[in-house]
C-alpha cells in the first residue's frame, strides 16, 4: 500500500471539562512560562460540562490530512481495551488506514484532562501517556511502508531517541520528506540532543515558547524576538521553520525569506487540537504545492481557526475545498 503521509507518535482520549472558577495569572520573571491557570487551594472547584473525544497529537494531525485528500495511516500505540476500540473506530472513521496501529496488552490507552476556563477561552492539558510510552517503530513496518511523507508529533515515550533515530534512517534510505512537530520531551532536551535529527528535518513546526525554549538551550540570550527565533532555528538544520504564535497567527521561514500569515476572525469554543490542525493544513499545502509557503501558512492558519470554533481537536477540520476558499 502507498501513502501520501503517516503521521507517527500519540493516540490519546481526550476529557475536556469547563470551569469558571479559574484565574489567570502573570508570571513576568519566567519567559518560558509567563501566564498559570490558578485556584483557590483546597477549594471544591465546580465543573460545567464534560466531553469526551479523539485526540492525540499525530491522531488529529492524521485526521487533518485525510480531510484535505491525502492518503494517510498511522503508527500509534493504543491499550487492549474499550477505549482503544474507540479510538480506532474513530480513526477508521477519518478514513486514515489503521493497520500498523499497536495493541499494548498491558498498559491502557493514554488520555488527556483538559482544564479549560469557559470566558477566557484558554486551557491547561494533563496528559496520562499510557500505551503511548511503548510505542515502537519496528523493522518490519518500515519494510513493508510506501509513502512521500512522515509525520512525526508526540512522540514522547521513553525511547524516543531510538525510534526518531530509526525514523530519520528510513527517511534518508527511500528519499522522503519529514514533517517534525516535536514533543514536550524533546523540547526540554535541547538543541543538542536534537541536533542529528534537525539536520534531516524537512519542515519544523513548533510554538512560540517551544521555539524561545529551544534557543535558549544553546545560548543564554534576551533576543527572543520572532525573527531571531525563525533564523536562529533554522541555523540548527530544518528546510523550513514554521512557528505558531497563538492568536496572532504564524511565521515560517525558509532560508531566504519570513512569511507571516495573521489571525483569522474566530469567536474561540475551544483551543484543543489547534496546533495539530495548524500542522495538517500547513503540511498539506507543501505536499501539494512544495514551493508555496506563504499558501501553507494560509492553510494552516485556515484550518486551526476552523477547529477552535467548534468542541474538540477534530470536528472542524476542512476539506480542501474549503480551505481554498478561506
Amino acid at each position: 500500500m502507498k501513502y501520501d503521509i503517516v503521521a507517527i507518535g500519540g493516540a490519546m482520549r481526550d476529557i475536556i471539562f469547563y470551569t469558571d472558577d479559574g484565574l489567570i495569572l502573570d508570571n513576568p520573571k519566567d519567559p518560558l512560562c509567563e501566564k498559570l491557570i490558578a485556584f483557590e487551594l483546597g477549594a471544591k472547584i465546580y465543573i460545567k460540562g464534560v466531553y469526551f473525544d479523539s485526540g492525540g497529537g499525530a491522531n488529529n494531525a492524521a485526521a487533518g490530512f485525510a480531510k484535505l485528500g491525502l492518503k494517510t495511516a498511522v503508527i500509534l500505540r493504543v491499550g487492549q481495551d474499550r477505549e482503544g476500540d474507540a479510538l480506532i473506530k474513530e480513526i477508521k472513521k477519518n478514513k486514515v488506514d489503521t493497520r500498523f496501529i499497536q495493541r499494548d496488552k498491558k498498559i491502557s490507552t493514554g488520555f488527556s484532562c483538559i482544564l479549560s476556563l469557559s470566558k477566557k477561552k484558554v486551557h491547561t492539558i494533563f496528559a496520562y501517556r499510557g500505551a503511548n510510552d511503548n510505542l515502537t517503530f519496528p523493522n518490519k513496518v518500515s519494510a513493508s511502508l510506501s509513502t512521500k511523507w512522515l509525520y512525526i508529533s508526540s512522540l514522547s515515550c521513553p525511547e524516543w531517541s531510538g525510534i526518531l533515530n530509526k525514523i530519520f534512517r528510513f527517511k534518508i534510505k527511500n528519499n522522503l520528506s519529514v514533517a517534525w512537530n516535536p514533543a514536550n520531551v524533546q523540547i526540554k532536551a535541547g538543541y543538542r540532543k536534537l541536533a542529528k535529527c534537525f539536520k534531516k528535518t524537512d519542515v519544523l513546526i513548533i510554538n512560540q515558547d517551544e521555539a524561545k525554549e529551544l534557543v535558549l538551550s544553546v545560548k543564554k540570550t534576551k533576543k527572543l524576538a520572532i525573527r531571531v527565533l525563525l533564523k536562529e532555528i533554522y541555523k540548527m538544520g530544518p528546510k523550513i521553520v514554521a512557528i505558531t504564535v497563538g492568536p496572532k497567527g504564524a511565521y515560517a521561514y525558509d532560508g531566504k525569506r519570513v512569511y507571516y500569515q495573521k489571525e483569522m476572525p474566530a469567536k474561540v469554543i475551544n483551543a484543543t487540537g489547534a496546533g495539530d490542525s495548524f500542522s495538517a493544513g500547513f503540511v498539506s499545502s507543501l505536499f501539494y504545492q512544495p514551493e508555496n509557503i506563504k499558501q501553507a501558512l494560509r492553510w494552516g492558519v485556515a484550518n486551526s481557526t476552523s477547529v477552535i470554533k467548534k468542541l474538540g481537536a477534530q470536528k472542524g477540520l476542512l476539506t480542501k475545498s474549503q480551505i481554498k476558499k478561506r
